[in-house]
């Protein structure tokens, strides 16, 4: 029987979630200061970070996902490979969440490497895309374009995607790089994907709204203080 969020007694930072067609990854709790934690209690309080094709968005979960039992892994130092491991790790659930596999992400900076840069990034602390200003967390995979960190040099997975959609038919990218044509349509994929949730920016953590009490739902929805209160009356008589 499949383990919901819900249900789990401990946190399980990394872990894969399904719910009907969806998989995406929960990377924790997004707070202020940084990631923590995310356990039962956080389900419809908090705000969860979760990775889906390549995009980290806050939402909030409402507890009946699948927990799979799948983790992921991040680049380390030494190894930038990254992915799920687990009884159902394939190319597509690596796909699902990461947008692209680590072979194809290296494959296109090669290609696109004059001198020294871009080249694959690695951090063990928290950065700040240049370009969206999207917050990158530790660990996760993201693209350095110079050694000038002074003018941003630092660009998220997500963004370095569209920016490389956006410029393939001035660049003609697919007639100089036939091979990377598989490439191409997966990123033309990703890009087109529906994405739930808002992007992962300290700002929005302090201007999103907060879950909406019982009371203030139920009165949202057309009742009113009064009515509230005799109804509650009622249930307690």
């Amino acid at each position: 029987m499949a383990l919901c969020l819900s249900k789990l007694t401990t946190p399980m930072p990394g872990c894969l979630l399904r719910k009907g067609p969806r998989v995406f990854a929960l990377l924790g709790k997004a707070t202020p200061l940084g990631l923590a934690a995310f356990t039962r209690d956080d389900v419809s309080r908090s705000w969860a970070l979760t990775a889906e094709f390549g995009c980290l968005r806050l939402e909030r979960l409402a507890g009946d996902e699948e927990v799979t039992g799948e983790q992921l892994f991040l680049p380390l130092p030494s190894d930038y490979n990254y992915g799920i491991t687990g009884p159902d790790q394939s190319p597509e659930t690596t796909r699902a969440v990461f947008g692209l596999l680590p072979s194809e992400l290296e494959e296109l900076v090669s290609v696109l490497r004059r001198g020294s840069f871009p080249v694959l990034g690695f951090s063990q602390r928290d950065l700040r895309c240049s370009l969206t200003c999207c917050v990158i967390p530790g660990y996760w995979p993201h693209v350095v374009t110079s050694n000038m960190a002074l003018h941003g040099n630092v660009v998220s997975l997500e963004a370095f995607v569209r920016v490389m959609v956006a410029s393939l038919p001035q660049a003609r990218l697919s007639m100089r790089f036939p091979d990377l044509q598989p490439v191409f349509e997966q990123m033309l994929r990703v890009v087109v994907k529906r994405r739930r949730g808002i992007p992962y920016a300290r700002e929005m953590l302090e201007i999103a709204p907060g879950p909406v009490p019982a009371g203030a739902a139920w009165l949202a929805a057309g009742g009113s203080p009064a009515s509230s209160g005799k109804a509650q009356a009622q249930g307690l008589g």
